[in-house]
Protein backbone atom coordinates (compact mmCIF):
# COMPACT_ATOMS: atom_id res chain seq x y z
CA UNK A 1 0.00 0.00 0.00
CA UNK A 2 1.62 2.76 -1.10
CA UNK A 3 1.46 6.50 0.93
CA UNK A 4 2.08 9.76 0.27
CA UNK A 5 2.25 11.88 3.47
CA UNK A 6 3.26 15.44 1.90
CA UNK A 7 5.39 16.80 -0.93
CA UNK A 8 7.32 20.40 0.11
CA UNK A 9 6.00 23.68 -2.07
CA UNK A 10 7.74 23.74 -5.57
CA UNK A 11 11.07 25.04 -4.35
CA UNK A 12 11.09 24.66 -0.93
CA UNK A 13 12.09 21.58 1.92
CA UNK A 14 10.59 21.45 5.86
CA UNK A 15 12.76 23.53 7.09
CA UNK A 16 15.51 21.98 8.99
CA UNK A 17 13.79 18.28 8.93
CA UNK A 18 15.09 15.39 7.20
CA UNK A 19 12.15 14.14 5.17
CA UNK A 20 12.11 10.00 5.46
CA UNK A 21 10.25 7.50 3.07
CA UNK A 22 9.59 4.00 4.79
CA UNK A 23 9.75 0.99 2.47
CA UNK A 24 9.03 -2.28 4.10
CA UNK A 25 7.24 -5.17 3.27
CA UNK A 26 5.82 -5.60 6.69
CA UNK A 27 2.75 -2.73 7.60
CA UNK A 28 3.37 -3.65 10.98
CA UNK A 29 6.60 -2.91 10.83
CA UNK A 30 6.10 0.39 9.21
CA UNK A 31 3.88 1.41 11.57
CA UNK A 32 6.30 0.46 14.51
CA UNK A 33 8.87 2.95 12.42
CA UNK A 34 6.09 5.66 11.71
CA UNK A 35 5.71 5.57 15.73
CA UNK A 36 9.38 5.85 16.39
CA UNK A 37 9.87 9.01 13.86
CA UNK A 38 6.75 10.66 15.35
CA UNK A 39 9.72 10.72 18.11
CA UNK A 40 11.98 12.92 16.61
CA UNK A 41 10.91 16.14 15.74
CA UNK A 42 13.56 16.69 13.24
CA UNK A 43 12.45 13.74 11.49
CA UNK A 44 9.38 13.88 9.06
CA UNK A 45 7.55 10.86 7.49
CA UNK A 46 6.58 12.24 3.73
CA UNK A 47 5.68 8.21 2.72
CA UNK A 48 5.36 4.51 3.17
CA UNK A 49 5.47 2.01 0.63
CA UNK A 50 5.27 -2.46 1.32
CA UNK A 51 7.18 -2.40 -2.34
CA UNK A 52 10.23 -1.06 -4.14
CA UNK A 53 8.36 0.33 -7.08
CA UNK A 54 6.11 2.00 -4.99
CA UNK A 55 9.10 3.22 -2.91
CA UNK A 56 10.43 4.53 -6.33
CA UNK A 57 6.83 6.09 -6.84
CA UNK A 58 6.80 7.63 -3.32
CA UNK A 59 10.30 9.04 -3.94
CA UNK A 60 9.79 10.96 -6.84
CA UNK A 61 6.63 11.76 -5.82
CA UNK A 62 7.24 13.32 -2.03
CA UNK A 63 11.15 14.05 -2.48
CA UNK A 64 12.35 12.46 0.43
CA UNK A 65 15.58 13.09 2.33
CA UNK A 66 16.39 9.84 3.27
CA UNK A 67 14.69 6.23 2.57
CA UNK A 68 14.77 3.29 5.34
CA UNK A 69 14.82 0.40 2.81
CA UNK A 70 13.75 -2.97 3.62
CA UNK A 71 16.33 -5.12 2.64
CA UNK A 72 13.89 -7.85 1.57
CA UNK A 73 12.40 -5.73 -0.90
CA UNK A 74 15.91 -5.46 -2.85
CA UNK A 75 16.61 -8.77 -2.10
CA UNK A 76 13.27 -10.10 -3.36
CA UNK A 77 12.29 -7.58 -6.35
CA UNK A 78 15.73 -6.58 -8.17
CA UNK A 79 18.86 -5.03 -6.88
CA UNK A 80 19.05 -3.69 -10.40
CA UNK A 81 16.26 -1.09 -9.46
CA UNK A 82 17.74 -0.10 -6.28
CA UNK A 83 20.59 1.06 -8.50
CA UNK A 84 18.24 2.80 -10.87
CA UNK A 85 17.45 4.64 -7.86
CA UNK A 86 20.30 5.48 -6.88
CA UNK A 87 21.41 7.41 -10.32
CA UNK A 88 17.92 9.08 -10.38
CA UNK A 89 18.48 10.11 -7.08
CA UNK A 90 21.68 10.88 -6.07
CA UNK A 91 20.96 13.00 -3.26
CA UNK A 92 19.03 10.65 -1.58
CA UNK A 93 20.16 8.78 1.55
CA UNK A 94 19.28 5.28 1.21
CA UNK A 95 19.73 3.58 4.97
CA UNK A 96 18.76 -0.41 4.78
CA UNK A 97 16.93 -2.14 7.48
CA UNK A 98 18.92 -5.95 7.97
CA UNK A 99 17.05 -8.35 9.90
CA UNK A 100 20.00 -10.64 9.65
CA UNK A 101 22.31 -7.94 10.91
CA UNK A 102 25.72 -10.51 10.39
CA UNK A 103 28.85 -8.87 8.94
CA UNK A 104 27.83 -10.68 5.44
CA UNK A 105 25.00 -9.00 4.92
CA UNK A 106 26.60 -5.52 6.26
CA UNK A 107 29.70 -5.83 4.24
CA UNK A 108 27.42 -6.99 0.95
CA UNK A 109 25.17 -4.11 0.92
CA UNK A 110 28.16 -1.57 1.84
CA UNK A 111 30.19 -3.05 -1.09
CA UNK A 112 27.60 -3.32 -3.61
CA UNK A 113 25.68 -0.43 -2.74
CA UNK A 114 27.91 2.09 -0.71
CA UNK A 115 24.46 2.39 1.54
CA UNK A 116 24.79 2.36 5.33
CA UNK A 117 22.95 -0.39 7.09
CA UNK A 118 21.01 -0.64 10.42
CA UNK A 119 19.71 -3.58 12.05
CA UNK A 120 15.79 -3.50 12.37
CA UNK A 121 15.85 -3.94 15.78
CA UNK A 122 18.35 -0.52 16.78
CA UNK A 123 16.83 1.92 13.87
CA UNK A 124 15.73 3.59 17.23
CA UNK A 125 19.28 4.13 18.56
CA UNK A 126 20.70 5.37 15.79
CA UNK A 127 18.47 8.03 15.05
CA UNK A 128 18.85 9.78 18.48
Amino acid sequence: METVVSRPAEGAKDAGKIRVLIADKSAHYRETLRRVLDQYPRCKLVGEAGTLNEAVSLATAADPDMVLLDFDLVVKQSAARLRRIAQSFPALQVVVLLADYSEDYQRAVRERWGYWCVAKDQVEEHLG
